[in-house]
């Protein structure tokens, strides 16, 4: 996806980032990215739950 206005380029990536770009200078000056729900939470250690549910909070943001 592309917004566009005669000074600024938005554009949203498949790896889940905003670009801000300057359109005079072709510049990328701002990179976002939104934290995941889960981002950094530990599995480490944790029992009782299924595969799939480990397998989902690692697709949102947890590690193991």
């Amino acid at each position: 996806n592309i917004y566009f206005t005669n000074q600024l380029l938005v554009s949203g990536s498949e790896d889940e980032t905003i670009r801000l770009w300057n359109v005079k200078t072709g510049e990328c000056f701002k990179i976002l990215k939104a934290e995941k729900p889960y981002e950094r939470l530990n599995l480490t250690g944790v029992s009782g739950i299924t595969e799939a549910t480990r397998a989902t909070l690692k697709a949102l943001g947890a590690v193991d």
